[in-house]
């Protein structure tokens, strides 16, 4: 399989990338920052590649360099914990680069094989409806009905687009907010049901985990 991780040197990115590694022939790895991707690239023995998430012309140069996929994994987000008023357009904007623009972009450029399968990152809406957590909530909620649309435009190409609800998991992504509940899950366990989730899809576009 030839699959492209999206957001590799995050928690999940990285569990998965090493998981995904046993079962791709070629495997691709993304990240913001080369220092932080290419030691995982070597030891993976995938290629890597950065780009901006935010930037088109960057997620479209990513793609074509990839070439036609078996298999994505969009791994990448961000979160920020501010009242609405309180919140920068700048820090507003990294969240939906990375929640929404990034994963647009890819489906606006990627190509894929027949049978193709896709997975993004959802998260239950009551969970995160809350206050504070207004770029977080609605770049997910958009991303949702964005693979909604998708589905129907992309069904000719024979692309499944999977959104897999996640709860809490121990993740870097906890750090600008607070500390994960005591139940949250590993982000190796929640690799291994992704890597089943995308050799075996269910007859379900949407999974909750």
């Amino acid at each position: 399989m030839r699959i492209l991780i999206i957001g590799a040197t995050g928690g999940i990115g990285e569990a998965s990338a090493r998981l995904f590694s046993e079962h791709a022939t070629e495997l691709w790895i993304h990240g913001r920052s080369i220092e932080a991707l290419q030691p995982l690239a070597w030891e993976l023995r995938a290629r890597p590649v950065v780009a901006d998430l935010g930037s088109k012309e960057a997620v479209r140069a990513m793609m074509e360099s990839a070439g036609p996929l078996d298999g994505l994994l969009y791994a990448a987000g961000a979160v920020v914990r501010q009242p609405l008023r309180q919140t920068e357009d700048s820090a507003w904007r990294a969240v939906w680069d990375a929640n929404f623009d990034g994963a647009r972009h890819v489906l606006q450029y990627a190509r894929w094989n027949p049978g193709a399968r896709a997975l993004f990152l959802g998260v239950y809406p009551d969970y995160v409806r809350v206050p504070g957590f207004g770029a977080y909530a609605t770049s997910k909620a958009a991303l949702e009905a964005l693979l909604e649309i998708a589905r129907r435009e992309l069904r000719a190409e024979g692309l499944r687009l999977l959104l897999v609800r996640l709860p809490a998991v121990r993740t870097r992504l906890w750090t600008p907010i607070g500390s994960p509940p005591r139940n949250a899950l590993e982000p190796s366990a929640v690799a291994q049901r992704l890597l089943e989730l995308l050799l075996n899809p269910p007859a379900d576009d949407v999974i909750p985990l």
